[in-house]
């Protein structure tokens, strides 16, 4: 990894699926509570990422970890403060709250994201299908580990407030309830349905060159920020990339770049935050999943680099920066044959094998615009 950054190594101490350095946030009682189950698991997800060859093993290990995430998600629910008592009380008991339900309650608070939602569903079936005996498949350990990774990351972000209903309107203090009615004689002539017109396009008006310059402003920000990051200043380039965030939230351009920022100056924790909040905006982006990829990679979990490079790969196949960190991911979780098989495919870009020619090449050179 680049100067700075710690050493690549295994799972931190007391079976943690990330290492600690890289878990946003401090962590507290009530979320090492609620993950308590899931640290419980660290050795079915131990197996899962040495793929042992023994079915049975296969189906005990994620039928295991299935178990411990929705024990997990329970807890979260009972320690939420927001969430009603009668809800909390009933959290840990599947006959009181199916699982169904479970989900439903964290995502009506947002709570967990839909994406997290829908992939436990998912390994929910598949564990259903195992415990009645099917075969274990190949993508059912990467969903179980993938899933466990992304639990970990959703639990260490604070609860959100609730959001007051929208049956019960909410006024600020300096707020009139009541607002004045001009007389009859000071409406304008024609009544007050022309004058009603002509003030909403005045300020349909003011909204559409508000929204013009706020995108101008973003835009403007985010490219002085890259000819910074260009020009080899990228600590100047930080607080352009920040204000482009604040001008557009929803752009995950500007996060790419202070996420590969933070990840070059060793400050995995903030590249970890930026990386999540623009996946939350943007989860097909193949650069974000390519640079989440490499931020595991220089946390040393390659074993949880891999899923995320073969996604950056499968939305950009031209990627050489994706490919090369597929085949180092793979490399470094022990997998040389997988990496030796990639290399060889003839539909792997040529320039791949330039770049990992050697067991630990050094990613290639950014492009112009955005990090790799």
């Amino acid at each position: 990894g680049p100067p700075g950054v710690p050493a690549r190594r295994g799972p931190a101490p007391g079976g943690d699926l990330l290492p600690r350095e890289v878990r946003v946030g401090a962590a507290n009682d009530e979320v090492e509570s609620a993950l308590k189950p899931l640290r419980k698991a660290s050795g079915a997800a131990d197996a899962l990422r040495a793929g042992t060859g023994d079915a049975a093993e296969r189906r005990a290990a994620v039928v295991q970890l299935a178990a411990a995430m929705e024990a997990s998600l329970r807890r979260l629910l009972r320690d939420d403060p927001h969430v009603p008592l009668e809800v909390r009380l009933s959290a840990l008991a599947p006959d009181e709250l199916p699982t169904a339900e479970l989900v439903a309650e964290l995502r009506r608070r947002d709570r967990v994201s839909i994406e997290l939602a829908a992939a436990f569903h998912e390994l929910g079936a598949r564990a259903r299908a195992l415990r009645e005996g099917a075969e274990p498949e190949p993508a059912d350990a990467e969903l179980a580990l993938r899933l466990a990774e992304r639990l970990e990351w959703e639990a260490d972000a604070p609860p959100r407030p609730p959001v007051p209903s929208p049956e019960e309107p909410v006024f600020a203090e300096e707020d009139p309830l009541v607002h004045a009615v001009p007389p009859a004689s000071r409406m304008p002539r024609g009544g007050g349905l022309a004058w009603s017109a002509a003030a909403l396009a005045l300020v349909l008006l003011a909204a559409v060159a508000w929204w013009v310059w706020s995108r101008g402003a973003g835009d403007r920000a985010l490219e002085e920020g890259i000819a910074l990051f260009r020009a080899g200043q990228a600590e100047a380039a930080v607080p352009h990339f920040r204000r482009a965030v604040q001008e557009d939230p929803e752009d995950p351009r500007p996060r790419l770049f202070l996420a590969r920022i933070y990840r070059d100056g060793g400050r995995l924790n903030e590249a970890r935050m930026e990386l999540r909040r623009a996946l939350d905006e943007a989860p097909e982006d193949p650069g974000l999943n390519r640079e989440l990829g490499f931020l595991l990679l220089d946390a040393g979990r390659p074993d949880l680099a891999v899923p995320r490079f073969r996604q950056a790969v499968t939305l950009d196949r031209e990627s050489v920066a994706g490919w090369v960190g597929l085949v180092r991911a793979l490399r470094a979780a022990g997998r040389p044959d997988a990496a030796e098989r990639i290399l060889a495919d003839p539909s792997t870009p040529p320039d791949v094998r330039a770049h990992a020619g050697s067991p630990a090449p050094a990613a290639p050179p950014l492009p112009a615009t955005t990090p790799p």
